[in-house]
């Protein structure tokens, strides 16, 4: 069962009548198992109880309490919505606005918002968030995917509300610029100083230059996207079922994207592979050393894609990836030409070195780890106060960070330019026969007499 914030459909996966290929399981099954068996081992009988539904291969009863109890699906059943979708006919969310409207009750029906005054509220009084300088609303630069001095707050003017306790208050010189420093440092600055400031990493190495992010596919959950052979090799240019180029890990590949310029400068193309390393105190892991074993698994390499659309001084690479272990990156050395593959549990990689995390890190925030903050529960309607996930909590989920970008190999195997960018089927080297596709000129109407 899932449904989407982004469109008003809620869908349940029909019951298969297919018997699975392998010997697989569902994670509740898992879940389910392993607690029947702990159930037996200490003679704990509430354990197999909790999972009677799984169990006995009737979740419903379970499924039925998140519609029961969530306000957009109260009184759907889910035999409805499974025989519906059975039919391919997905069912509605209540959420009675389309798109969705967030706050629309409240703007429509002066309904309270989920604060301590039931109003909107643009100032924060409690004390963490006074000492952080952001009672009012305020721009900080990011902990580390910047190109200024990281996590400044930008104020052009004095404002009472926007006077945190500075580094010195914590002793802490501010001039002290490490990465575990800078996630509760507090410093003001103006445009005018904050321009002209860099990031600690350039100023010791220029190098450091691009600001790295890893967001999510849009159209694919978490690893959907690269879940099967097929759907790997659609997923980006560098997609091939034969795998051609024996480098490449499986039938597709991470790969980095690039502005033209970009690549340009650093004397790549598409198709090279490059080495990508961030901040060297704590990635691709504390203590890293080109000497150690685990460095070849934890240092990330990646194809190139240049795409125009990227910014100058950015760089992305989509999250949805599998990472390389220790055994994918051993599984290559000793079947050199062979895919990315443990042989021993079948898990394979995409990358043929490290992963988009190890150039990024999660950052702890003194205003996400608050006690005092009042919020909303992640579920129903309670206030309360402190820590809840997702809700008032540090985000786990690492998505940026700093790097610099290092030439690693050609994107031929035996040396010289990628074979599409040879053929000129990229947009950034195009043939005379790529001009005209992209001109639409493949096609011609002529007007058919009347």
């Amino acid at each position: 069962m899932t449904a989407s914030c982004t469109n008003p459909f809620l869908l349940a996966f029909p019951t298969t009548p297919i018997e699975r290929i392998h010997d697989t399981r569902s994670d509740y099954e898992i879940l389910a198992g392993a607690a029947a068996a702990l159930a037996d081992e200490i003679d704990e009988p509430r354990m197999r109880a909790y999972w009677k539904g799984v169990l006995d291969g009737d979740p419903t009863p379970y499924l039925q309490r998140v519609l029961s109890g969530s306000n957009a699906t109260r009184g759907v059943l889910f035999d409805d919505l499974h025989e519906s979708c059975k039919d391919g006919v997905p069912l509605l969310m209540n959420a009675r606005t389309y798109p969705r409207h967030a706050g629309w009750e409240q703007r429509q029906e002066d309904k309270p918002w989920y604060t301590p005054t039931g109003r909107l509220e643009f100032y924060r009084p409690e004390p963490e968030w006074q000492a952080a300088g952001e009672s009012l609303p305020v721009w900080r630069e990011p902990v580390d995917a910047t190109f200024y001095e990281p996590n400044a707050i930008l104020a052009n003017r004095r404002h009472p509300s926007i006077n945190p306790r500075k580094p010195e208050d914590y002793g802490v010189p501010e001039s002290q610029l490490d990465v575990e420093t800078r996630q509760y440092r507090n410093v003001v600055r103006t445009w005018q100083e904050l321009k002209l400031s860099k990031h600690p990493l350039t100023e010791k190495d220029p190098a450091y230059r691009f600001v790295f992010q890893t967001p999510k596919y849009r159209w694919g959950a978490h690893s959907t996207a690269v879940d099967s052979d097929w759907i790997a090799m659609l997923f980006g240019p560098f997609g091939d079922p034969y795998r051609r180029d024996p480098r490449t890990p499986w039938t597709g590949e991470a790969y980095a994207e690039l502005g033209p310029g970009d690549a340009k400068e650093l004397g790549v193309s598409d198709g090279d592979y490059i080495w990508l390393d961030a901040d060297p105190e704590d990635r691709p892991y504390r203590g890293a050393s080109s000497d150690d074993e685990y460095y070849d698994v934890a240092r990330v390499m990646m194809r190139v894609r240049t795409y125009s659309g990227m910014p100058r001084g950015v760089i992305r690479t989509w999250f949805n990836m599998y990472a390389a272990t220790p055994g994918t990156v051993q599984a290559q050395k000793d079947d050199p030409g062979g895919p990315a593959q443990n042989p021993a549990t079948g898990y394979v990689a995409l990358f043929r070195h490290g992963s988009h995390q190890s150039g990024t890190r999660a950052y702890l925030r003194p205003t996400q780890m608050t006690d005092s903050m009042t919020r909303k529960a992640y579920f129903g309607q309670q206030i309360g106060t402190g820590f809840e996930a997702d809700v008032h909590s540090p985000s786990g989920a690492p998505k940026e960070g700093f790097v610099k970008v290092e030439k690693a190999e050609d994107g031929a195997p035996d040396g010289g330019k990628w074979r599409p960018v040879e053929l000129g089927l990229r947009p950034e080297a195009p043939s005379d026969a790529m001009k005209a596709y992209l001109a639409g000129e493949f096609v011609s109407r002529t007007r058919k007499e009347a």
